[in-house]
């Protein structure tokens, strides 16, 4: 559930892709004067020619380049079980018509894909072809817009959170941040086959494998007021998974996700076939533990769980969710008053590259759109201070904070790089246990929840109201209020909304954990270990399966 690879994605785009030498580093550094520049450069200047008789010409154009290399195999039993490299160059117009203060951006959440393919060959005829029809394309569809916005506004009138649609940045740079040292993927192949072997003491499972998948991107962006930036965004990525059936026939599974953008961020091979061995070992409790009815109680949630609600928070604080109707707007008109627990500060700072000595995922120079990433205080000891912020600009605060980033072929949108939480008041780990014990003798509970290692998350999404957030988590168990034992259950998910949970904190752990998560792009959550007044258990979507037939085949 919690998998949403950005490999996968780019692999989703439609249009031309080239299988790579097995050699290929992946590093293509682009020069000032390649022919994909020329060919930006060119048509950048050509643009100020587009303009259709009854329509307005762009006031602002950018153009957005994005290389990326892939390779990917999946490992089953020791042995490779699949293998893929490819190759695809995505562009992405942004052509606004009108002005700054009233264009054609959505006045929702930009959601559609309008990148396409274009050739990966350095030929500057074929590139500007190719970069000649997308702009024609774009600047129709933005000219179309445009005219149904105004005629919105006339229609409907300004409302009160409305702002202007695209911010004046002062400073524009030409920059280059230059590639991180070369990946081997050679290393990763290795972890995938190491990581797989490790199963083989498990032959009986219906399912077990291990995935690598390391994505080269390399970003260019160009636009009519000069900028021009380039930079790399590396995602490397590990996954195991496992599946058995529990002695009620139903499925029970585990599984772990590394993440990284520095080849120093992967786990070991020795880790690797650790934590495989730990998935046998939670699946063999799992597979029998204990079922239990739904019900809610105080809990105690660890730090990957609680990177999931901090994650859903952050992103609902995006410049672009305050001004779309048909969005939750759940932070509209709050600033300055209380939205989480007082002993909690919430910041996105982007421009740190590790915590604790361990690099963080979402960290980056320059957003998607060349503006420098910046440290930002979202929530301060529970009070709204402000939002994540590309250059659609909200009403006061007029311009970009360097939080505009996108997946290749998408329009930019606040989003988060590297969220952090701490709590002014903590406590042990051990205490928080004690505590929550506390807590279900005074609530008249019989138990309450210590929730464990995040296996996955989804968030349903309405209008005018908050989200719901269900996880589901490796390890649950039911805490005894009387003695303190902890009882294993399975087949259960966490259903909370993030914005409650996150105001009913009764205290904070003092160790702070990173969370490697992808939603849309990279990003790190940092958390500590938080003890709730309550969260809601629900059935998981687990369903039976018989046990197969024959015995598995021996090991050799």
């Amino acid at each position: 559930m919690m998998r949403s690879s950005l490999v996968s994605a780019v692999l989703l785009l439609s249009g031309p892709f080239s299988l790579l030498p097995s050699t290929a580093s992946g590093q293509r550094a682009s020069s000032s004067r390649d022919a994909l520049d020329t060919a930006m450069a060119f048509e950048l200047a050509r643009s100020s020619g587009l303009k259709a008789e009854g329509y307005p010409a762009p006031y602002y154009v950018s153009l957005t380049a994005a290389d990326i290399e892939t390779q990917e195999r999946v490992c089953a039993m020791g042995k490779t079980r699949y293998s893929a490299d490819r190759r695809q160059r995505v562009l992405t117009p942004d052509i606004r018509v009108g002005s700054h203060e009233l264009d054609n951006h959505p006045v929702g959440m930009p959601g559609e894909m309008s990148g396409r393919s274009l050739p990966f060959e350095d030929d500057v005829f074929a590139l500007r072809h190719g970069i000649w029809r997308l702009m024609d394309l774009a600047y129709k569809g933005a000219s179309a817009d445009f005219l149904r916005k105004q005629a919105l506004r006339v229609s409907r009138g300004k409302a009160e959170y409305d702002f202007d649609d695209l911010s004046r940045e002062e400073s524009r740079v030409r920059a280059v941040v230059p590639d991180q040292a070369g990946w081997s993927f050679d290393r990763l192949e290795e972890l995938c086959l190491s990581g797989s072997r490790a199963f083989r003491a498990a032959p009986w499972l219906h399912h077990a494998e291990v995935s690598a998948a390391l994505s080269r991107e390399r970003w260019r962006v160009r636009d009519t007021e000069g900028l021009a930036v380039d930079f790399p965004r590396d995602i490397a990525e590990l996954e195991l998974a496992a599946v058995d059936i529990a002695t009620d026939g139903l499925k029970v599974s585990a599984g772990r996700r590394f993440l990284a953008s520095v080849e120093a961020g992967l786990p070991g091979p020795g880790a690797l076939e650790e934590e495989a061995r730990t998935i046998l070992s939670d699946l063999a409790e799992l597979k029998v533990a204990v079922t239990t009815s739904p019900f809610d109680a105080p809990a105690v949630l660890d730090p990957s769980i609680v990177a999931a609600a901090v994650l859903s928070v952050g992103t609902r604080l995006s410049g672009e969710e305050q001004r779309n109707p048909s969005g939750t707007q759940v932070f509209r008109e709050k600033l300055g008053t209380r939205v989480l627990s007082p002993i909690l500060t919430l910041v996105d700072d982007p421009t740190l590259a590790s915590f604790r000595g361990r690099p963080l995922l979402g960290s980056y120079a320059f957003d998607n759109q060349g503006v420098p990433g910046q440290r930002t205080v979202l929530i301060e000891r529970g009070a709204l201070k402000g939002f994540l912020l590309s250059r659609y600009p909200v009403r006061g605060f007029p311009r970009s904070n360097g939080h505009g980033r996108r997946a290749a072929g998408y329009l930019a949108v606040g989003a988060p790089g590297n969220l952090i939480l701490s709590a002014s008041e903590t406590v042990s780990e051990a205490r928080l246990l004690e505590l929550l014990r506390k807590e279900l003798k005074r609530r008249g509970k019989p138990y309450g929840l210590w929730v464990r290692k995040l296996e996955g998350f989804s968030q349903s999404h309405s209008t005018g109201r908050q989200d719901a957030l269900r996880v589901s988590a490796r390890l649950v168990y039911m805490v005894d209020a009387e003695t303190g034992a902890k009882t294993l259950v399975r087949n259960l998910d966490v259903v909370c909304t993030p914005l409650t949970l996150m105001e009913n904190i009764l205290a904070a752990g003092e160790r702070q954990e990173v969370t490697d998560l992808v939603a849309g792009v990279p990003v790190s959550v940092v958390a500590p270990s938080l003890l709730v007044s309550g969260v809601e258990l629900q059935r998981s979507e687990a369903k039976p399966e018989k046990a197969p037939i024959l015995p598995p085949p021996p090991v050799e």
